[in-house]
């Protein structure tokens, strides 16, 4: 359908954006995240990233 259109016009950006949020709404229903590893507890000390 965007082969259809004028690159990057206003009807082009109104099919692409139409056509990334069908993408995210079919990636959400497949996509499962364990209750584990959306708890998070907050860290026993002061974590950065760093090498220690």
């Amino acid at each position: 359908m965007l082969g259809t259109l004028r690159p990057y016009s206003d009807a082009w950006w109104a099919v692409h954006d139409e056509i990334e949020a069908e993408n995210d709404r079919q990636l959400g229903t497949k996509l499962v995240i364990c209750p584990r590893c959306v708890q998070s507890s907050p860290p026993s000390e002061d974590v950065t990233g760093s090498i220690r």
